[in-house]
């Protein structure tokens, strides 16, 4: 089995084990999730449209426009974890999911085949990618739950 295949076939086993570990505290925010999954796709889409990156390795080889682990499993699962259990602080909480993020993507841009940048992207702009998402989704969570119950 390739290392990506394995990286991949890993993360979506952690990423279900820790929804299903915490699924009673999660479950308010499934919206989110959801939501921070087709911001995902489409932005991957617009990415793909304008060659800034691609997945050469995928478990699903006919998905070549997104990551499926990444964008249906990993991002929904980070964003409701992120709303969840994000301090008060929240700009410190966001420069260091952030710089993880940043980090692993580099990692897996660098030494896998996982993703591949082109076009003048580079890891900076996924850092800056990153610190605005985690807002945006913030910012949809407090729209949500603006009296405390979902509109």
């Amino acid at each position: 089995m390739p290392v990506e295949s394995l990286i991949q076939y890993s993360s979506i086993f952690i990423a279900i084990t820790a929804v299903i570990i915490a699924r009673k505290e999660l479950k308010r925010f499934i919206p989110i999730g959801l939501f921070a999954s087709l911001y995902a796709n489409l932005f991957c889409y617009i990415a793909n449209y304008l060659n800034w990156w691609e997945f050469p390795a995928r478990l699903f080889p006919g998905v070549k426009d997104i990551s499926f682990t990444f964008n249906v499993i990993i991002v929904p699962v980070l964003a409701m974890f992120w709303i969840r259990y994000s301090p008060l602080t929240r700009i410190k909480w966001a420069l260091l999911w952030t710089t993880i993020l940043t980090g692993l993507e580099y990692w897996s841009e660098r030494y896998t085949g996982l993703i591949a940048y082109h076009n003048g992207y580079d890891w900076y702009h996924s850092f800056i990618l990153w610190l605005i998402t985690w807002y945006i989704w913030y910012s949809l969570h407090k729209w949500f739950y603006k009296d405390g119950e979902p509109h």
